[in-house]
């Protein structure tokens, strides 16, 4: 593939939900340019955008595929993104780096959830729009409601650039309102006629004029011309109309059927045509590596380099890819880049283009393109590559917070031992899972953005580590306090000929308020026992606290007071009073009202307002307090505070309720008193286990 600048460079996503035909719609493509000899099929798992294993066993995108094309003398460069909300990750950092986004939809159906995500999130990074109703020639479709429904959804005035003739068995093909010129799909292959039919020709002159209409109020001289009773040139309306795409102003909607071939003509004539180069788009903001000062970073290939990384994928024959995009200047083989967030330098020796697993060498990639590079050690997704003489920083793209979180468990003693390297490694690719070891319920913690984003990397560390590995929902990490003043004796005495143990000591427990930890006083007047053992109550207490009376769990909130006891002159040491610590701890905390704590967490759930009854009714059947709605756009933002016990499956059932169109994120509150009808539960099933370990 040749060099292009960035005038003639488009960065596009595909973006929708899953199911919306965007990979059939990729490979179309491909098979009008004549890039491959024949057209795959998702069902038959032998599309280029999806060559991962997992896609082809589950049928469906779990990665951004990138898919560079050549047309018009231009390089077009197609990023196919996950339709499931699971992958937010790869859907996120990919659209960041376009230019625009077309959001397929199914004409045969409604707005789903995914088109929703991907507006919202190109509306975030301020990335140009474009609607295409997907699927014309599929029964039931219906390109007006389409239509209306993202007007209804979106906003804004759409702009019909493309439209079908016919749908369903009796589609005909799609008309062009820019060219006035219909295409027809011919297995697979898209034929451009002239002739528009007379059925459709009413609709093409009131739509071109509308459109025409729109596109002369994307600028002054253009409108002055059109007001003045002038007639706009083809130049002119295309002109106005990337005016009006840029500003946000319109909605451009096109219609395809890419099994036929149908559209795909029209979308890449108005990708070149309408759709703005890199070089046309606002600068990218950047940070000085220290954080003080924020940079523009331009589109210009004769500044320094900075480049944006993307996407990191471990490949098995050419090792880990890093996916970038050039944001200025050039990158080119046999240079080195600086690393600003790690401060390394990388050689700058494979550069690549891909389309899917497909790769081919570049000498050299210029600013606005995407590329590339094999082999490099210490760069991964969200890092910035710069010259090392004007080094700036690129912030990651934010993520939301994980949605879930399960105890990851492994098969066998040797896979054990594999998971943390194995997960580290897919961490490399995908930074929205996390591993942690949570020391309180002794449990490996696995977080994602869905139970099928967990179940695609339980499947990968399989398939690419041999490392087998089950999932279960983790326990509670909960705590135990007393509520009530005790006092008592440990007494520690053991004697097997020679010296013994000997340590005594009266403790009186006090209950703290929440959140007070630990405190330890020292009462002890006249000597009775030595100050010099002081540390070692306290360190007998705190070990003791560990394994609360109860159920096993962490002791909180508790003042201990040694007031009293008794030492041997030659038998006690500091381990025999650790122990009488100890068991006095243990002996006092039954006689003090023990009760079981558990964490409530404040949940954020936001839902369209036609789920808010089902959905706050099931919070309260979690035993959650609802604290307040506030409206969000055409959404509701319900707050409510939940125990963790009841939220372990809450991204399904919400995706349940909510046909996929809640979200919801979380973050720890305090910790509260576990009623007691559920406390006599939790205390039963966890009695066993606290006694097996005590053993």
């Amino acid at each position: 593939m040749k060099e292009y600048a960035s005038k003639q460079i488009r960065n596009i996503a595909f973006a929708g939900h899953s199911g919306s035909g965007k990979t059939t719609l990729t490979e179309s493509i491909l098979y009008n340019l004549k890039l491959i000899d024949r057209m795959g099929r998702v069902e038959d798992g032998n599309t280029v955008s999806d060559y991962d294993p997992e896609e082809q066993k589950r049928l469906m995108s779990i990665n951004a595929s990138l898919i560079p094309v050549e047309y018009r003398g231009h390089k077009i460069n197609i990023l196919d993104l996950p339709g499931y909300r699971d992958f937010v990750g790869e859907i996120r950092n990919a659209i960041r780096v376009c230019d625009a986004v077309v959001i397929v939809v199914d004409a045969s159906g409604n707005i789903e959830v995914g088109a929703e995500l991907a507006w919202e999130y190109a509306e975030e990074f301020g990335v140009p729009r474009v609607l295409l109703v997907n699927k014309m020639n599929r029964e039931r479709a219906n390109f007006d409601e389409i239509v209306n429904q993202a007007k209804e959804e979106f906003g804004g005035r759409p702009a019909i650039v493309s439209f079908p003739v016919g749908a369903g068995t009796e589609f005909q093909g799609i008309v062009s309102v820019l060219s006035k010129k219909m295409t027809v799909g011919n297995s697979g292959k898209a034929e451009t006629r002239n002739e528009v039919p007379a059925s459709a020709k009413d609709q093409l002159e009131s739509l071109r004029a509308e459109l025409i209409e729109l596109a002369a109020e994307g600028d002054d001289e253009l409108t002055m011309k059109f007001l003045d009773g002038g007639n706009l040139t083809d130049e002119e309306v295309v002109r106005g109309l990337k005016a009006d795409i840029l500003a946000g102003r319109i909605l451009p909607v096109l219609a395809a059927a890419p099994i036929s071939g149908a559209g795909v003509p029209e979308l890449l004539d108005f990708i070149v045509d309408c759709l703005p180069a890199p070089s046309e788009r606002p600068p990218v903001m950047a940070k000085s590596p220290d954080g003080s000062q924020e940079i523009e970073v331009e589109c210009d290939e004769n500044a320094p380099t900075v480049a944006f990384v993307f996407k990191t994928v471990s490949d098995p024959y050419a090792g880990r890819l890093t996916f970038f995009k050039v944001l200025r200047g050039k990158v080119e083989n046999d240079t080195s880049l600086l690393n600003v967030g790690r401060g390394v330098e990388e050689k700058v020796s494979h550069l690549m283009t891909v389309r899917g697993k497909k790769s081919d060498p570049v000498n050299r990639a210029l600013a606005g393109d995407i590329a590339v590079l094999a082999k490099l050690s210490n760069t991964f997704t969200g890092d910035t590559l710069c010259d090392p003489k004007v080094p700036v920083k690129v912030e990651p793209t934010p993520m939301p917070p994980h949605t879930i979180q399960m105890a990851i468990v492994a098969k066998s003693k040797d896979d054990e031992e594999k998971i943390g390297l194995a997960m580290h490694r897919l961490i490399e690719q995908d930074p929205t899972l996390h591993l942690y070891r949570d020391s309180a319920i002794r449990q490996t913690i696995l977080c994602g953005m869905g139970d099928t984003h967990l179940d695609v990397a339980v499947s990968r560390l399989k398939s690419q580590n041999k490392v087998e590995v089950e999932l279960e929902i983790p326990k509670v990490p909960y705590r135990e306090t007393i509520t009530k003043v005790a006092q008592g004796q440990g007494k520690h005495k053991k004697q097997s000929g020679g010296r013994g143990q000997f340590g005594e000591c009266w403790l009186r427990l006090e209950p703290l308020p929440e959140g007070s930890g630990f405190q330890f006083e020292w009462q002890i007047v006249g000597g009775v026992i030595p100050s010099k053992f002081a540390p070692s109550v306290e360190k007998g207490i705190i070990q003791a606290m560990e394994r609360g009376v109860l159920a096993g769990c962490p002791v909180v909130d508790v003042k201990a007071i040694c007031y009293d006891g008794k030492d041997h002159p030659v038998d006690s040491s500091d381990m025999a009073f650790q122990i009488a610590a100890s068991k006095g701890f243990k002996a006092v905390a039954k006689q003090a009202n023990p009760i079981l704590l558990e964490p409530i967490y404040k949940v954020k759930v936001i839902v369209p307002e036609q789920y808010m009854g089902d959905v706050m009714g099931d919070l309260n059947a979690k035993r959650g307090r609802i604290l307040g709605m506030t409206p969000h756009g055409k959404k509701q933002i319900i707050e409510a505070l939940v125990p963790l016990a009841e939220m372990f499956e809450y991204s399904k059932q919400l995706r349940s309720m909510t046909q996929g169109r809640g979200t919801y994120e979380m973050v720890f509150d305090h910790y509260e008193r576990v009623p007691a009808e559920i406390q006599a539960k939790v205390v039963a099933s966890m009695k066993p286990e606290a006694e097996e370990e005590e053993e």
